[in-house]
């Protein structure tokens, strides 16, 4: 897929990101394995990377932008894939209402990203992550 390293628009909350999501198909047991980007065009002295050491795009299929990884949210079956906005805009009004604020500036490294994956209302998709080493 052509230019995955471009960070993307989204709104949340009438304010605008850019934002990524980024992995390293060739590196599957080096922490950390995939991360979120996330810039608030108002503050762009402020870079917060959201990091997920077992949640992984299914890449041996190829499917960055298509299908994802089965899981449950909120009671039913659904597929999580991380490189899509609906799943971007979810993280973004988490982390910027519980971890930041408007004037911070630096890079912040989360690296519990299932964990807020997991409070989002996200659960049974261990066992499709790659397995730990």
């Amino acid at each position: 897929m052509k230019n995955r390293g471009k960070l993307r628009h989204i709104i949340v909350k009438e304010k605008r990101y850019l934002w990524n999501y980024f992995y390293d198909d060739m590196d599957c047991t080096n922490y950390p394995y995939s991360y979120y980007l996330f810039v608030p065009e108002e503050n762009p002295k402020l870079k917060v990377r959201v990091y997920f050491t077992k949640y992984a795009p299914q890449m041996y299929l190829d499917v960055y932008a298509g299908e994802g990884t089965i899981c449950q949210y909120k009671g039913r079956q659904v597929e999580m894939n991380l490189s899509r906005p609906f799943f971007a805009r979810q993280v973004i009004e988490y982390v910027f209402d519980k971890y930041c604020h408007g004037t911070d500036v630096g890079e912040l490294a989360i690296r519990n990203g299932e964990a807020i994956l997991e409070n989002l209302g996200y659960s049974d998709f261990y066992e499709y992550f790659w397995p730990s080493q």
